[in-house]
């Protein structure tokens, strides 16, 4: 095992490969671990690639509590991106987000560490934005980066940030802009976007714990944790990648209203033609962690009656 607690789910290109972050430490590394799919996109048919085949998160803090998060890959396959939030309630700064290269596409085996942001859970990176601003004076444990994207040419970075200290604010999604392509530690907050994610069984989020965009990055996609409303919540985007205006569609409870539930949710991701959902599950607390596969009706699209004409 790499660790405890699925948290980001990936796949590469054509659906061959899946790859898979830990929330929780193996000894004194953090890893991610690669699967071959001998069906593409068919999880049932995965076969561990092996230790000699894993990404070793060399540099990336490893201290008793620090968490990593969710997992993207630049469009390319050549790089790929993680986030690791807080270990405690007065780390500031503590909540980060690392990118690194790949010297072939999506083999993790030659990860390399490339880029970081360590400030994460500042004022300065997290307030003055459409997402609303978190009263950094309280406990920094209720405000902490859980998960990630990046658009497709790496100029823009979107980060959810679970809020527990609003009680009518779930999570804060923040866009940022990265003035060079796909260097995290260039990131800037756009002050013109981001999301204000209402706590609500409706259509809002509670402790997010992944995110994914559609492949056209007009649907956003995020996981709720919390067990009694274990759920995943979607919402759309006027343009893609542009969080300035958007449009709540609504939200699944996956525990309760899937006849298999998944009640411990964490990790997101589709396949190519977004006709295929995969949420991972820490059901037994990292003894036994799953991922679960679901077919669509319609791409990218969880919501009765979003479908395209």
């Amino acid at each position: 095992s790499s660790g405890g607690l699925v948290a980001g789910i990936e796949f590469n290109n054509d659906g061959t490969k899946m790859f898979t972050s830990y929330a929780q430490v193996n000894g004194s590394e953090f890893y991610i671990q690669e699967y071959n799919l001998s069906t593409p996109y068919d999880i049932s048919t995965r076969v561990y690639a092996g230790d000699g085949e894993r990404c070793e998160l060399t540099g990336t803090e490893t201290g008793s509590g620090y968490q990593i998060y969710d997992l993207d890959f630049s469009s390319d396959g050549m790089k790929f991106f993680i986030v690791l939030r807080s270990p405690g309630a007065t780390d500031t700064g503590g909540d980060r987000v690392y990118g690194f290269d790949l010297t072939s596409p999506y083999d993790v085996s030659t990860c390399a560490f490339a880029t970081k942001e360590e400030a994460l859970d500042t004022t300065a990176l997290t307030n003055g934005s459409n997402a609303g601003d978190f009263d950094h004076t309280t406990t920094k444990a209720k405000h902490r980066v859980q998960s990630l994207e990046i658009n497709d040419d790496g100029t823009k970075l979107f980060l959810t940030f679970m809020d527990n200290q609003n009680a009518d604010v779930g999570a804060r999604l923040y866009e940022y802009n990265l003035s060079t392509p796909y260097d995290v530690s260039t990131l800037s907050i756009v002050t013109t976007a981001g999301i204000e994610i209402p706590d609500s069984t409706l259509n809002g989020v509670e402790n997010p714990q992944g995110m994914r965009f559609s492949a056209n990055g007009k649907r956003i996609f995020i996981i709720s944790h919390s067990e009694s409303t274990a759920s995943i919540t979607q919402m759309s985007l006027s343009k893609a990648y542009d969080t300035s205006s958007f449009t709540l569609d609504g939200r699944l409870n996956i525990n309760s209203g899937l006849s298999t539930p998944n009640d411990e949710p964490r990790g997101v991701a589709f396949s190519a033609s977004g006709l295929k959902l995969y949420i991972g599950s820490d059901r037994n607390q990292g003894t036994l962690d799953q991922i679960m596969e679901y077919d669509l009706v319609c791409p990218f699209t969880i919501i009765e009656g979003k479908c395209p004409p």
